[in-house]
């Protein structure tokens, strides 16, 4: 019993940060959720775990966990792997664009006259 309000303290934290990472990601948000509404679901009820894996042809409720487990993760690694390519793609084309912006300042800045004399 204790391990379950444990678990639960976890899930509601994990809840509580998915909620506030909606509006900015919102696929992993809903998938964070949903994991956590469904861990919670099954921390509560463990039984139903076996039910829901007889369900879908699967042998034991801990193996569902497991699946679905590694199905999520792959989904977030996927999902976070190309916001980090969109990312870098977005940091080359600044850094491209300020070169250029660079490059033309210190073109006027070597035609404009130099006053040369000291006074």
């Amino acid at each position: 019993m204790i391990a379950q309000f444990i678990f639960t303290m976890i899930l509601i934290a994990v809840l509580l940060v998915a909620f506030a990472q909606l509006r900015q990601i919102p696929l992993i948000g809903g998938l964070v959720v949903c994991a956590a509404l469904f861990g919670a679901y099954i921390v509560w009820m463990p039984d139903h775990a076996t039910y829901l894996a007889n369900l879908v042809g699967i042998g034991r409720g801990a193996d569902l966990i497991l699946y679905v487990w590694v199905l999520i993760s792959s989904a977030v690694l996927l999902l976070l792997y190309l916001n980090t390519r969109e990312q870098l793609q977005l940091i080359t084309t600044l850094a491209r664009k300020m070169t250029l912006v660079d490059a033309e300042r210190g073109k006027t800045a070597q035609s404009a006259p130099r006053n040369t004399q000291a006074k």
